[in-house]
Order: structure tokens, then sequence, then C-alpha cells
């Protein structure tokens, strides 16, 4: 958030040099000339912090500020100016919330000096407040993000963790402009986990397709009947197995990538898997000639 002063003070000379003098350093500011127009500026504007003198016409009329900006903008800082004041009116001041009191007359230094050590604070303070939420939201985060990655889309440990490292690097990005960070987190999650599957799913059609040439060369150097009897066993298989089996053996996808294609319950492919292999080895049998065939196990 970029920061802003806002100068009260009920003689312009002082406003209009202070405004300058900020403008020089270049800090933004404007100016005020009494309460109810400070007061209606704050409640348009955020300040970061609000320059005012003690006396605007009255002093009851400047301690009044101070419990306005407390009610309207208590977030923002304030320093007060004063020619004359009493103890007992600064202690006042500084119970309003004021950080501290300067004394008229002072230099443009020190009036500079004092501000511009009071928006330091105040952005290390915002940067320490920034770390804090980031570890917060990490920590109320990192449960229903795994459950995303590891759950919903069957990635390993190993990469949803890279996932979600790629997701929180994107949020720091990107983050001046996230508006719920929680949702936009999930979001960004779900669709690294698509795409991490889509690149895994390319690769693997890469090493089928030079699998499957070089099982048609196998096929026309003298293992055509081979094939032949590998094609009529997988036609034996519901549509459901010889899907499974086509993934795994053929295409070499691991259950998990094999459920999120498929939409069936990861538990359930290991023993599709297994069954659909058994029948396949029981339809091979029965293709070779009686004397060829072994003994099919239990």
């Amino acid at each position: 958030m970029k920061p802003y002063v806002l100068v009260v003070d009920d003689e312009r000379s002082i406003v209009v040099g202070l405004t300058t003098l900020l403008a020089m350093a270049d800090i933004e500011s404007a100016g005020a000339f009494d309460r109810l127009s400070a007061e209606a500026m704050m409640k348009r504007k955020f300040y970061s912090v609000v320059l005012a003198d003690i006396r605007l016409n009255t002093e009851a009329e400047g301690l009044e500020l101070l419990e306005d900006i407390q009610r309207i903008s208590p977030q923002t800082r304030v320093l007060s100016m004063t020619g004359y004041a009493t103890p007992a009116l600064e202690c006042a001041v500084l119970a309003r919330g004021s950080s501290s009191v300067i004394r008229k007359p002072a230099r443009n230094g020190e009036i500079l000096a004092a501000i511009t050590g009071l928006l330091a604070e105040i952005e290390k303070q915002a940067a320490e407040q920034a770390r804090l939420d980031v570890a917060q939201l990490q920590a109320h985060t990192r449960k229903i993000l795994f459950s995303i990655a590891r759950r919903r889309y069957h990635l390993t440990s190993e990469e949803a963790e890279d996932v979600i490292q790629e997701a929180w690097l994107l949020f720091l990005e990107r983050r001046g402009i996230v508006r719920c960070a929680r949702g936009w987190l999930a979001g960004t999650v779900a669709n690294l986990c698509r795409h991490h599957i889509d690149r895994s799913i390319r690769c693997r059609r890469r090493f089928a397709v030079a699998d499957a040439t070089g099982t048609m060369a196998q096929e026309q150097a003298g293992g055509l009947e081979a094939g032949i009897a590998v094609r009529e066993a997988m036609a034996t298989l519901d549509s459901e197995s010889r899907n499974v089996c086509t993934l795994i053996a053929i295409e070499g996808y691991a259950y998990e990538e094999v459920s999120v294609r498929t939409g069936l319950p990861l538990g359930s492919i290991g023993p599709m898997y297994m069954r659909a292999k058994k029948k396949l080895r029981i339809a091979l049998e029965m293709s070779l000639p009686r004397d060829q065939r072994r003994p099919l196990a239990a």
C-alpha cells in the first residue's frame, strides 16, 4: 500500500509549506485546514500518517480530531504539532493515540525525519505482518491443498509437494492482486495437477508410440501369429478391463494415472488388472495346440 500523509493545520501557510516539503521528498500528501475537512478526507482515503496541529482553532477541536482518527482510521499513525502545549495537554494527546509531539517552531529536517521514521516503522510492521499472514495461511491450507493433489488427482507425495510449492511461488508473485487467497491457491493447485497429468500422458504416449513401432517390427519379422493371439485374447475381456490392461501393460501408466483417466476408484485398479491378466493367460493357453498347453495355476 502506497503511503500518504495528511497535514492538518488551521494556518494555510503551514499546510502549503509542509505539503511542499513532503513533495520534494517524494512523499505524497494532502492538506486540510480544520477537523471536519480532515474527517471527510479520511473517510474517502486511507492515510498512513496524519501530521496535525494540536490547536485547530481550539485545543478541544484538536483533541476531537485525534478521537476521530482512532474511530475512522485506527491504523493511521499520528504526529502532533504544538507551539505551547502544557505537560498535561501532551499527556492527553499521547493518550488519544499520537505517536509523538513536535514542538513549534520545528526545522523542516526535524519534521521530515519524524515522518520518514514513522513511515519506515509502518513499512517494517507491514512486512512482518505479511510474513506472519503467509505463514498462517500456509499452516491453514496445507492439509486441503495436499488433499486436492493426493486424493482428487492421485499424485504421489513427491509430485504433490512439487505442485504445491509451485502454487505458492505463483501466489507470492501475484498476492497483490489476489482477493481470496485460499480459493486462489486451491484453484491453482487443481490446475497445476491437471497440467502435471497432461504432461505425464504426453510422455507416456511418446513411449507407447515407440513401443508400438517396435512391436510391429517384431510381428513383421515373424511374430504376427502371436500378435493376433493377444488381440483375440484381449477381445474376451470386458471394455473396462481391456482399457485398464492397455493403459498399464501397453502404455505404462501408474495405477493413480489409470484411476484419473478411467474414473474408476484407485483401490479397484490393481484387483481388476490382476483378474484381467489371469483371463488373458487362460485365453492364450487355450489358443495353443493341446500338446503345447501348460497347466494353469490355480
